[in-house]
């Protein structure tokens, strides 16, 4: 099979938005915009051996692919739209291929995106997404704006489990469904970020970990602020503390990131959409920017991923 045979078996579909109107096929798509929104774009890659291993589930793949993606979406308050994907294959025949597209459109339906457009050549197994979405004027929620007197709030399931997954994968630990579940198939929050804009004063995802993209919406804080963290308020995903006790089910919590939650600064007194957690306040700047139950983080504690290590 070669590689326009393959796109136009595997990832060509009519579209679901009637705004797309020429799709996948063409040397570009067309979309039209309405004049009321602003457009959103993001761009995440996973590539095997360094975000996934080697030998990946094409399931998995596809659902970390887009997962990721759309949460970026997610964090800036906007509703998906489109994904153009750039897939590397190390062979262009059907297979593997057949159960990625096969989920990647599944997950393009449930989450009301269509794919229109991209590229696929031959090579070690990668992929590159673009996501594209909308929000009302003036409404994108950026990481800048946090303030001291705003709480934090968490959206999403719960933390540290995808960290813990990594430790099956190296052959550390006993095979857990749901840290698999975290691993894999990333939720992203699509709908706690619509219910953000106009109230969140700061949003991020958590992709890097917690404490690491927290400090990311610290750099951009209305004046000096640090953040004071409770514990137990802090959602731990099922069996952390059990398998590894509390300290390290808190260290995977908060540092280990691919969890996709959504973390938001909201001032103090107003409304919160519901299914979001508060663990934590804004104070003014402090000697840490970071406290957890009124102390430093340890210093053992690499603060999430890095993605030049």
């Amino acid at each position: 099979m070669n590689e326009f045979e393959l796109i136009r078996t595997y990832f060509q579909r009519d579209p679901l938005d009637p705004s797309v109107i020429l799709g996948n096929g063409d040397d570009a798509a067309v979309v039209s915009q309405h004049s009321d929104f602003e457009t959103v774009l993001s761009v995440d890659s996973v590539i095997a051996g360094r975000h996934v291993p080697e030998m990946c589930p094409p399931d998995g793949f596809a659902a970390r692919l887009l997962g990721r993606g759309l949460s970026d979406l997610a964090a800036m308050g906007a509703e998906p739209q489109y994904v153009l994907l750039s897939l590397t294959l190390p062979s262009l025949e059907p297979g593997w291929v057949d159960h990625f597209a096969n989920r990647f459109h599944q997950l393009c339906v449930r989450f009301g995106v269509d794919l229109i457009g991209g590229d696929t050549t031959k090579g070690p197994l990668s992929a590159h997404i673009t996501v594209i979405g909308r929000v009302p004027k003036g409404s994108a929620v950026t990481r800048s704006g946090l303030k001291a007197g705003d709480d934090l709030w968490l959206f999403g399931p719960d933390l540290g489990g995808a960290r813990a997954y990594l430790d099956v994968l190296d052959g550390q630990e006993s095979d857990h469904e749901l840290w698999a579940e975290r691993y894999w198939r990333p939720e992203p929050q699509l709908g706690a970020g619509v219910s953000l804009r106009g109230t969140a004063s700061a949003m991020i995802d958590i992709s890097d970990g917690l404490c690491q993209d927290l400090s990311h919406v610290l750099d951009q804080a209305v004046g000096s602020a640090s953040v004071k963290l409770q514990s137990k308020f802090i959602p731990l995903c099922e069996d952390l503390v059990e398998r590894f006790g509390q300290e390290r089910a808190m260290e995977y919590a908060l540092t280990g990131g691919d969890d996709y939650c959504l973390l938001a600064s909201i001032p103090a007194g107003l409304k919160v959409p519901e299914g979001g957690r508060r663990i934590g306040m804004v104070v003014k700047g402090e000697s840490e920017r970071i406290l957890l139950d009124g102390k430093p983080l340890p210093d053992s504690w690499q603060l999430g991923w890095d993605h030049g290590r």
